[in-house]
């Protein structure tokens, strides 16, 4: 009787973790980003619970650095920090024809930058 109240109290403490595993972003992870104006390297992207960090592949660029990030159930909004401040402001996570995870990043016109996990 008392291994089965034992087990019981487990599940019990185990259910909230196992649930809040499942609100997590698709574009959460590791992202490395390719420029679409010219399919050369931009930068490595970091999103993870709430933030991020990009490394730009261009030295001395103003995209470089960290930021709060509002993430969602498609993909993340920059909502300050180094890629908001230079007009990126969300990334939407899709497929490539492979099946793989892709995070295009957007500023208010065009999509500038495609990512894929590293």
């Amino acid at each position: 009787m008392r291994t089965i109240a034992l087990a019981l109290s487990f599940v019990t403490l185990a259910a909230p973790a196992l649930a809040q595993g499942t609100n997590v972003s698709p574009a959460e992870g590791n992202w490395g980003c390719i420029a679409l104006i010219d399919n050369t390297k931009a930068g490595l992207l970091t999103v993870f619970a709430g933030s991020y960090g990009y490394a730009s592949a261009n030295f001395g660029s103003a995209a470089s650095g960290t930021g709060d990030a509002e993430m969602g159930s498609d993909g993340v909004r920059f909502l300050n920090g180094s890629l908001a401040t230079i007009g990126i402001g969300y990334g939407l996570v899709t497929f490539d024809p492979a099946g793989g995870d892709v995070l295009t990043l957007y500023n208010p016109e065009k999509a500038v930058l495609v990512c894929k996990p590293r």
